[in-house]
């Protein structure tokens, strides 16, 4: 697979995503083209894929320079054998990425605009601070691929991640209708254990009743949420999203490139809790307010 390729298959899954959550609603719901919605998805991705190239370019250089003699090293190596190593090690390193990114407050700052959106969908999918895109490893992997000599690999893998992105993050719960309907359910209670559906990543996105936001933190392969009980199957639709109200929610332009951007306020470094994610506040008639969980 050629470069042309993979991203021709990144931008079919993402118009075919785009065309299906648009004929369902989801990028007609009230407030969904908000600035802070819609139009930072679309600067954060300007912002992904000009970091990401930039980095490509540097980690490539930084190979060539001070390993020249070992260029194209894994030539002689299956691309199976390549592509399934890159898929495994990329995504146990991208899942503990995650995973700290709800409990240390740093990585957390760099992480929460990714769940500030109250509309999940393909556009939420690459909605980060520009330092979360320096810190994960598909940039160093991609350009070790590259210049390895298994740059085919590397395509597919590029390919690979992108649709994924686009799947879990779409607004259509087709997944719900096949765990739903008799034939398809034993299937996608196997496949559910090992690939991130839309069900288990909304969930991980979700506020409420339904919302695990401190589990299912696998970008595409769930078995290691399973291996390391961070797991959550809701099978059910969520009943809102975004961030508790307790959490701060900055100004666009510093959720996407703090700290170069920031007020004089100090940044809000904690995360919420599961406790906050899955409660519920509710103030009955003579303004008491109760939790419930």
């Amino acid at each position: 697979m050629d470069n042309a390729t993979s991203l021709k298959i990144i931008i079919g899954f993402g118009i075919l995503f785009a065309v299906v959550d648009l004929l369902s609603g989801a990028l007609r719901k009230r407030g969904a083209f908000r600035l802070n919605e819609m139009g930072t998805n679309i600067l954060s991705f300007i912002n992904f894929m000009c970091i990401r190239t930039l980095m490509l370019g540097l980690y490539s250089w930084l190979l060539m320079t001070v390993f020249p003699r070992s260029e194209g090293f894994m030539s002689g190596l299956d691309f199976w054998l390549v592509f399934a190593g890159y898929v495994l090690f990329e995504e146990y390193v991208h899942y503990w990425i995650h995973r700290l990114s709800h409990s240390i407050p740093w990585l957390w700052r760099l992480h929460k605009p990714h769940h500030i959106p109250e509309h999940v969908n393909l556009t939420v999918a690459y909605r980060e601070n520009w330092l979360w895109f320096v810190i994960l490893p598909n940039p160093l992997m991609g350009a070790l691929l590259v210049w390895g000599g298994q740059p085919e690999a590397a395509f597919a893998a590029v390919a690979w991640k992108g649709s994924s992105e686009f799947m879990v993050h779409s607004s259509t719960r087709w997944d719900l209708k096949l765990q739903e309907f008799w034939l398809t359910r034993p299937i996608m209670r196997v496949v559910e254990k090992f690939i991130t559906l839309p069900d288990t990543h909304h969930a991980h996105h979700g506020i409420g009743k339904y919302g695990h936001g401190m589990c299912n933190f696998g970008s595409f392969l769930f078995i290691y949420d399973v291996l390391h009980g961070t797991a959550e199957f809701p099978r059910h639709t969520q009943e809102r999203f975004g961030v508790p109200e307790r959490v701060k929610i900055e100004r666009w332009y510093e959720q996407l490139w703090w700290p170069i951007a920031r007020d004089h306020e100090a940044a809000d470094l904690a995360p919420p809790t599961q406790i906050e994610s899955q409660g519920t506040t509710l103030v009955s008639s003579n303004g008491k307010v109760s939790v419930v969980l």
